[in-house]
């Protein structure tokens, strides 16, 4: 699979293996949000109603065949030839090497991609191998489609809009391009201590510095364009001046503001090698500002300061100028010919140099001029030289309009050259508007700074659920789960809570991994390698799958990938078949977890025989139920205290 982003330049690919349910397939396509999918001819019955599973509703995305004669997938002989062939010209041999490592499956989809964007003259995207990137990190956590639905990560699971989602409480960026990072921040948490706390202390440091750069840098965020697609544009030669002056004026802006060596330095490294990044293109953008005229952004005859580099420009500007003159002294010429001492040019309708006579003073006029429009009181008229001349002038404007679009083409390719430094800058401030946006979210009441610890270990007093607290009062609860007693098993009514407990702890890990403060009275967390999720139960008609059968595939899934340092949530699980086979199912499933993976789990159930696990694994597994007390405050309020 290989993925392209047209507004940001962003190339990711990768190659996986996958199940009949097609998981993986399902978790890319969530993670990446595509527009279009293009799909060779021939694809298998699972992944066409996977793909079609995202042909409907809002957002649908549009499915594109291959040509059948494209034979790239079939073809790794020709797939190989035809990328070779387009990074062989001098300026993108450097990246040829990047892509010949690449592995076979990819360079064939790469191949594809590559002549289809070609088509609309989007292949320039690809001439950039620093951006070429696998989709799966070892540093990052990958939060599979089940998770992300399951936790409310990116929609709500009522209307399926942004707002009750995880990412609604995160985000407080200002930008566009700040806002597409942080999407991919927040379903990505980071599983390199290192870069972790990394992050987390330029967080903290936002929180608490009173750094004048900050106070500048809140300000600017809030009056850019969305330059990341401006700089993209520009590089495939799409940028319209008007949208080429706002991106130079916001980059200039940007590269001027922090250009001050006199400013007080953060103590994090991290924010210190944003900002000095910022101020890198400073010298590039004035140069290019100087061959632009701003104010005549709309004309593009004008726009350019073409005397040195275009000389044809001013040539061809001249030449309009001398056939216009010519036709001023032609207006004379005219004047003493007929007589006519009130003889003037008018303009109607686009029609230029039209001589208006009045129609009592027609008598005047020449036998040989030609009548081109008139009212009841004059009539308008073009002379022979005059219908001359302008053929003559327009032919001059047709030339200085090629001139000028080869020159404003020449121009934009000379700030592509610029492109990587510019995605630079634009990649810091995308950067320091996530930092700042989970600084912003950090600093609410009762969030504190979690420990990070290497043992397997949760601890979390009073913690609350992120997305329900903002709508109504949430019961606090605790969390343990210590060296070897990482299985919980929870019981307890319906409605009781039972399911946003186990969301609660989800999403509090989740958030210590993206660098946040958590909500709670203190927590101490692990670093988890994954989340996996396997809650409520319904059937999907779109993919032809019964709820029985969604049930088993999912969990199936997570058995083959967890591994002791996951986080594994299984909720009611058995129930889409009948009593005693999802009990079965539901004890094997239990017991292969605490044998076998030894995962930190939470196993919600209404099986009553469930709770003999705590006997036979006493070291692995707790038993617990889930049930509230009301207690009166010397106020004499009622509270509810969870247990």
């Amino acid at each position: 699979m290989v993925a392209v982003h047209p507004s940001t330049g962003d190339i990711v690919y990768d190659t996986f293996d996958d199940a009949f349910m097609r998981n993986e397939l399902e978790t890319r396509l969530i993670h990446i949000e595509p527009s279009e999918i293009l799909v060779p001819q021939i694809i298998s019955v699972p992944t066409q109603k996977l793909i079609r599973h995202f042909t409907v509703g809002e957002g649908a995305v549009r499915i594109e065949k291959m040509p059948s004669s494209d034979n790239f997938c079939t073809d790794y002989n020709a797939a190989m030839t035809y990328v070779s062939e387009f990074y062989s010209e001098s300026e993108r041999a450097k990246v040829l090497s990047t892509v010949m490592e690449l592995p076979g499956i990819i360079i064939k989809a790469l191949a594809a991609l590559i002549r289809y964007l070609k088509e609309f003259g989007l292949s320039s995207m690809f001439h950039v191998g620093k951006y070429i990137k696998n989709f799966v990190s070892r540093s990052h956590m990958l939060l599979n489609a089940n998770t992300l639905v399951n936790l409310e990560v990116y929609r709500n699971s009522t209307n399926y809009k942004e707002e009750g989602s995880l990412f609604s409480v995160l985000n407080h960026t200002q930008t566009k391009f700040g806002q597409r990072l942080l999407k991919r921040w927040v379903g990505r948490p980071l599983i390199d201590v290192k870069k972790l706390n990394e992050r987390v202390d330029a967080i903290e440091e936002l929180m608490m510095t009173d750094n004048p750069k900050k106070n500048k840098l809140v300000g600017l965020l809030k009056k850019l364009p969305d330059i990341e697609k401006g700089v993209c544009r520009i590089h495939y030669g799409r940028s319209s001046p008007t949208e080429l002056v706002h991106v130079l004026d916001a980059l200039g802006a940007v590269s001027t503001l922090f250009n001050n060596d006199i400013e007080p330095r953060f103590q994090t490294e991290m924010l210190n090698r944003l900002f000095d990044t910022l101020s890198t293109i400073r010298e590039d953008i004035l140069e290019y500002k100087e061959m632009v005229h701003p104010q005549h952004a709309s004309d593009k005859t004008k726009f350019l300061k073409s005397e040195k580099r275009w000389p044809d420009i001013p040539r061809e500007k001249n030449n309009i100028k001398f056939v216009e003159s010519l036709l001023h002294e032609h207006l004379e010429e005219m004047k003493a010919a007929t007589g006519l001492s009130d003889l003037h040019y008018v303009e109607v309708a686009g029609v230029e140099f039209l001589l208006e006579v009045a129609n009592t003073k027609t008598k005047y006029v020449p036998a040989d001029w030609i009548k081109i429009s008139g009212t009841k009181a004059v009539s308008r008229f073009h002379s022979r030289y005059i219908i001359q001349q302008l053929k003559e002038r327009e032919q001059h404007r047709e030339r200085l309009g090629l001139l000028v679009d080869q020159a404003y083409k020449d121009l934009l390719a000379d700030i592509s050259g610029k492109y990587e430094s510019f995605r630079d800058v634009v990649s810091c401030l995308a950067q320091l508007d996530c930092l700042l946006s989970l600084s912003v979210a950090s600093s609410q009441p009762a969030y504190i700074k979690p420990v990070y610890k290497e043992e397997r270990s949760i601890h979390v007093k009073n913690g609350r659920h992120p997305i329900v607290e903002k709508l109504t009062t949430y019961v606090p609860n605790d969390i343990h789960f210590e060296n070897t007693q990482t299985t919980m098993i929870l019981t307890g009514p319906n409605m009781g809570g039972k399911s946003s407990y186990i969301r609660q702890v989800a999403l509090i890990c989740m958030m210590g991994q993206i660098g946040l403060y958590v909500p709670a009275e203190s927590a101490t967390l692990c670093m988890l390698d994954a989340i996996y999720t396997r809650m409520g139960a319904s059937d999907n008609m779109i993919k032809g799958e019964s709820t029985f059968m969604v049930e088993l595939h999912e969990t199936s899934d997570i058995m083959k990938h967890a591994t002791s340092r996951s986080l594994v949530i299984l909720d009611e699980l058995g129930r889409g078949t009948s009593t005693h086979d999802g009990q079965a199912i539901a004890y094997a499933t239990l017991r292969y977890f605490i044998e076998q993976i030894q995962s930190i789990t939470l196993f919600v159930t209404h099986y009553p025989s469930m709770s003999q696990f705590a006997t036979l694994y006493p070291n692995h597994a707790n038993n617990y139920y889930m049930d509230y007390i009301e207690e009166m405050n010397q106020a004499g309020t009622v509270y509810d205290k969870g247990l």
